[in-house]
């Protein structure tokens, strides 16, 4: 579409775009509705030099649809549906490393993700995300035939990684909670997902949540799951996104999935989170 309000530059060949919006507590309805219009262009959109106190911040993630519940990380005080993701200096481990799209184990999993950038290190702390809408569309004909039958059931243990329980002992930045029932929280869901939106499928499955697909053994399914997860994260898919301090971006669960690059080690980290409009997959 003709941009009026907003000017968009994409970032990747075929996924996220930077947006000049102005600022982000002030925007009338036709420069939200082009922002809209370029989340399901672009779906990953970037906003730099943003200053937002919490509630502007909730206030602008809204606009996207209602606040979600993260089950495994304490809000920041008064603000339940938002919470702080740090990486400490001396930590290791980061949050949300791996391909993936959030919370896929749950019934209603959010359609978007906001995270807004406090404090980032001098290098690295990128983030990487990937197209599955046009993942899924360069499927061969009867591979897509064959995937859009399957439902893939998705589950918060982190049973590849040693399970959340291991991840979080070493992951002392946040405030964490739940770790021992992440276990509990599994979710079947189609493995080529509609959009609502735009009627375009995407895959919808990964090595970091999905773990069999319904009515298979694990064994049984790893191979295509596998096969799956690396053939959606090929370069030609992705866009790479770059912090600084104010940079807000926002990226559809529903068709793409991102991973957070664990590459600043020694170097401190601290962006705030929140995700929006819990859907049935369908």
């Amino acid at each position: 579409m003709e941009y009026e309000k907003i000017s968009v530059a994409p970032i990747g060949g075929n996924i996220g775009a930077e947006i000049d919006a102005g600022d982000l507590r002030r925007l009338d309805n036709r420069t939200w509705s082009e922002i809209h219009q370029a989340f399901l262009e672009h779906h990953v959109l970037v906003f730099r030099k943003q200053e937002l106190t919490p509630e502007e911040f909730q206030a602008f993630a809204t606009r996207f649809g209602e606040p979600t519940y993260y089950p495994f990380v304490e809000g920041i005080e008064g603000h339940p549906f938002i919470f702080d993701v740090v990486k400490e200096p001396e930590e290791t481990r980061n949050f949300g490393g791996g391909w993936h799209s959030d919370t896929t184990y749950l019934p209603k999993p959010p359609l978007a993700t906001l995270l807004y950038a406090l404090e980032t290190p001098a290098r690295g702390g990128d983030t990487l995300f990937t197209n599955t809408r046009l993942a899924y569309e360069t499927l061969s004909p009867a591979m897509r035939e064959m995937i859009d039958d399957l439902k893939g059931v998705n589950s918060a243990g982190l049973k590849r990684s040693g399970g959340r329980r291991t991840i979080y002992d070493k992951t002392g930045g946040m405030k964490l909670r739940n770790s021992e029932s992440a276990d509990t929280y599994e979710s079947t869901h189609p493995i080529a997902r509609t959009h609502p939106d735009t009627g375009r499928k995407s895959l919808y499955c990964g090595k970091v949540h999905t773990i069999r697909f319904d009515g298979m053994t694990e064994e049984e399914s790893r191979p295509l799951i596998d096969w799956l997860a690396d053939h959606q994260t090929r370069p030609e898919f992705t866009c790479r996104v770059h912090w600084a301090p104010g940079t807000v971006t926002v990226w559809d669960n529903r068709c793409t999935q991102h991973n957070a690059i664990n590459d600043y080690h020694g170097l401190r980290r601290h962006m705030r989170r929140i995700t929006v409009g819990a859907e049935v997959p369908m």
